[in-house]
């Protein structure tokens, strides 16, 4: 019993991983050219207004 448990906490801490290493890496993208860009952030992230209102 103890050894599925150990094997569950495996499995958790290495999706964690995955997805810790991946955050990490699209941080590092954005500051790839050496500024960052907090002002062009909500520009980026805003939804595309429709035309045909």
């Amino acid at each position: 019993m103890n050894s599925k448990w150990t094997f569950i906490g495996g499995i958790l801490a290495g999706i964690a991983g995955v997805f810790t290493a991946a955050a990490v890496s699209v941080e590092l993208e954005n500051r790839k050219d050496g500024k960052c860009n907090a002002e062009e952030e909500p520009e980026r992230l805003a939804l595309p207004e429709s035309e045909g209102r």
